[in-house]
């Protein structure tokens, strides 16, 4: 089992079982592990740049304190993560077709993130930030979107009815995104 602090890996990195591996203040670049099973590993104050972690096995994978930049995190159940601590921030990521259900993710940070098809079902969203993000066929269901902000973000669609929206902040511009379920004809003229 890998036990590593204040390591750099790269993608010369070798690689032995990630299952059940701990890493705590440690640097990845251009590190892929598409696919691989990392259940019950745990990540502490790490920073992944330009790395591919799409399909992963996530039951238990633990996140505190990580920051992904330019990275692929497409399809990762992330509700089957360890919620205790879960702390991420997000920076021009490919977190499409993710899932993010019923999770308690209020305060996150994605900017500039690719999160098409990605499932927010009855999440807890409160004061999210999806700056300059992509939400093209995003699911937002019984989602609690309260305080978060969509100003900058495109290609959102939310049913004000059925998820809650106090507080969020748009563009005035782009409210379409809260009405196209009433298939209104909308217009500039």
């Amino acid at each position: 089992m890998i036990d590593a602090y204040e390591e750099t890996y790269d993608s010369s990195s070798a690689w032995e079982e990630l299952k059940g591996a701990r890493f705590e203040a440690c640097t990845f670049r251009n590190v892929n592990w598409e696919g691989v099973d990392m259940r019950k590993s745990r990540f502490e104050g790490c920073t992944f740049t330009d790395c591919d972690l799409s399909n992963i096995k996530a039951l238990g994978i633990s996140f505190q304190g990580v920051r992904f930049d330019g990275c692929k995190l497409m399809g990762i159940a992330f509700e089957v993560c360890n919620p205790l601590g879960l702390n991420v921030r997000f920076e021009q990521c490919n977190l499409e077709a993710s899932t993010w259900q019923e999770m308690d993710v209020h305060g996150f940070q994605f900017q500039e993130c690719k999160l098409q098809y990605t499932d927010f079902t009855a999440a807890n969203c409160e004061g999210v930030i999806f700056a300059k993000c992509d939400l093209l066929h995003a699911v937002f269901e019984r989602t609690n979107l309260k305080k978060a902000d969509f100003r900058t973000a495109e290609q959102w669609t939310i049913d004000p009815v059925v998820n809650e929206v106090k507080g969020a902040r748009f563009q005035k511009k782009e409210l379409k995104g809260l009405l196209h379920q009433w298939g209104l004809d909308l217009r500039d003229d």
